[in-house]
């Protein structure tokens, strides 16, 4: 079904009015004003029926020469039929167009949902992350090392015995922080 209803204003003269006798919708739709004269005041009324599932964002409407202005009508509800009154020149010539709003498909707006969607997603493999954790923890891993070869070389220089248990300390420091990066 259509969008929009086209009006044509001025075309065949001062005030003269064009529009399809009747229009057929099952959702909001603009009316296009398009004058093709002088500039003009145009009034759009909805009849009982239509303003009870349909509403305009405004009555009154100036339209300068040769331009066009779409009007929105918002339809709430449906269905419905009515009549759309088309006015110019204050009364000097008048248009009615019949309007029908079929039901309004409450399926048109939905978004369909795929199944797959309730269960729940796997966990992404986690080799890249590692790769990138071990990356970004090698500074850590080399001032572990430097600080075994400074108690190796401390011991050597002053006593085996202690520098045995300083590099047994380093040793379980650097593998409660290695269990630490890779948890």
């Amino acid at each position: 079904m259509s969008e929009t209803l086209l009006t044509h204003i001025n075309r065949d003269g001062l005030h003269h009015i064009d529009v399809a006798p009747s229009f057929e919708t099952d959702d909001s739709f603009s009316v296009s004003l398009a004058n093709h004269g002088a500039p003009i005041h145009v009034h759009l009324h909805l009849d009982d029926n239509l303003s009870d599932v349909a509403s305009l964002s405004a009555g009154n409407h100036y339209i300068e020469a040769n331009s066009t202005e779409a009007v929105p009508i918002t339809v709430h509800d449906g269905p419905a039929r009515g009549k759309l009154k088309v006015v110019t020149g204050y009364g000097a010539e008048t248009a009615y167009v019949d309007v029908d709003i079929a039901e309004i498909d409450p399926e048109k707006d939905s978004i369909p949902v795929d199944e797959s969607l309730s269960k729940p997603r796997q966990k992404p493999v986690q080799s890249d992350t590692d790769a990138s954790e071990l990356a970004r923890n090698i500074p850590l891993i080399v001032l572990g090392i430097m600080a075994l070869v400074l108690v190796l070389g401390v011991g050597v220089l002053v006593d085996w015995v202690l520098a045995l248990f300083g590099a047994i300390t380093v040793l379980v420091g650097i593998g409660v922080a290695g269990y630490f990066l890779v948890r």
